[in-house]
């Protein structure tokens, strides 16, 4: 199971809550702590609560717990005019799409080892080891929308992520340390996943690497997420990501995916249960 960092100052910013309040109440939300530290405490939940892997998550239930705020966490969502499409081939190789827009972050150290310790959980809890979800977290200040969801041949090189030469699709998956890892993801495929804008900038080579083009800093104010897969646990695994982006400022927008559907959606939902199950 997921064992997540809480830093005690980053925490308190987004709770108001000081370090002893934390680890004397935070057991009782149902987790185990694993160690305490000066500066945090990691914690353990378990894979039934994606929604708290990450500080800001946590923060959000805390404050709900310990009725520093109460009631159903309502998130606003305007549209972006951001559209993206699918090509027919994508279909057969990884179909499922899921995409938000994030406007005017304010990144430090802290909300960026955040963001990729959430990324990284939900890669294991909901993804299974990104097969069935992977998550993309793009700088959207060099790109240009619209996006395209291609199937694309594995001999188009690119740039990706920590490196500063182009690669192909193929020598990636053969001798990048991320390629080689998630490889037999795409074995059985003779064309891969590809996510470009509309000069052709590489976003993500799904479920595998993003490109280096996109890189998240501390200056990184807007984000484009996409999130790909095989069933529609792309948008659970979308609506923990842009909710705990909104928790630390973020203003979330909709993109619509082949001018049909717009994600996030964010709407509550009503779920029946029998009396003899309750």
């Amino acid at each position: 199971m997921p064992v997540i960092t809480l830093y005690y100052d980053d925490l308190e910013e987004l709770s108001g809550l000081d370090k002893d309040t934390v680890i004397q109440r935070i057991p009782m939300m149902g987790c185990d702590i694993e160690r305490i530290e000066e500066d945090h405490v990691d914690i353990e939940f378990f894979p039934n609560r994606p929604d708290l892997y990450s500080t800001e998550g946590v923060s959000r239930a805390i404050k709900g717990f310990l009725d520093i705020e109460i009631g159903l966490r309502r998130f606003d969502v305007s549209p972006s005019g951001i559209r993206i499409t699918k090509d027919r081939e994508i279909e057969k190789i990884r179909p499922y799409l899921a995409c938000a827009v994030i406007r005017g972050m304010k990144f430090n150290s802290r909300s960026i080892e955040s963001l990729m310790a959430l990324q990284e959980s939900l890669h294991w809890a909901v993804g299974r080891n990104r097969r069935k979800v992977s998550i993309g977290v793009h700088d959207l200040s060099g790109i240009k929308p619209p996006f395209r969801y291609i199937a694309q041949d594995p001999e188009f090189r690119f740039k990706p992520l920590d490196l500063t030469e182009p690669m192909t699709m193929r020598e990636i998956l053969e001798k990048h340390p991320k390629g080689i890892k998630f490889a037999n993801i795409l074995e059985k495929f003779s064309k891969y996943p590809l996510i470009l804008d509309a000069e052709d900038n590489v976003l993500s080579f799904p479920p595998i690497i993003n490109g280096e083009l996109t890189r998240v800093t501390e200056d990184t104010k807007d984000l484009f997420i996409e999130i790909t897969g095989l069933d529609p646990s792309v948008s659970s695994a979308l609506n923990i990501v842009v909710a705990s982006l909104a928790e630390r400022g973020g203003k979330i927008e909709s993109v619509t995916i082949d001018d049909k559907v717009k994600t996030p959606q964010l709407e509550p939902r009503a779920m029946k249960l029998k009396t003899n199950e309750i």
